[in-house]
């Protein structure tokens, strides 16, 4: 499966959180996502620029969208956690 672009990521990302127990890192979103998406090894590992990979940036997009609608909130670095809208809404 070719990776979504981060605005077709936005809801996969929330329902990754919300299944993660609305609290999660980062990573443990990337993996959940992935997962969701069924893809391979290489998808998840293919580089963006740097050492992030598409993966990495995608989500982190989608992340930070869902942030400025107000479905998820700022926490502690690294540690992303539905609010009550996100959770509304799942």
């Amino acid at each position: 499966m070719k990776l979504p672009l981060y605005k077709n990521l936005t809801s996969v990302t929330l329902k990754a959180i919300y299944d993660l127990g609305g609290r999660a890192s980062v990573k443990d979103v990337e993996r959940v996502v992935a997962d969701m998406l069924n893809l391979t090894e290489d998808e998840r590992n293919k580089i963006h620029k740097g050492t992030q990979t598409k993966l990495s940036d995608r989500v982190s997009w989608a992340r930070f969208y869902l942030k400025k609608k107000g479905y998820l909130e700022s926490s502690e670095k690294g540690i992303c956690v539905l609010s009550a809208k996100g959770e509304e809404l799942i």
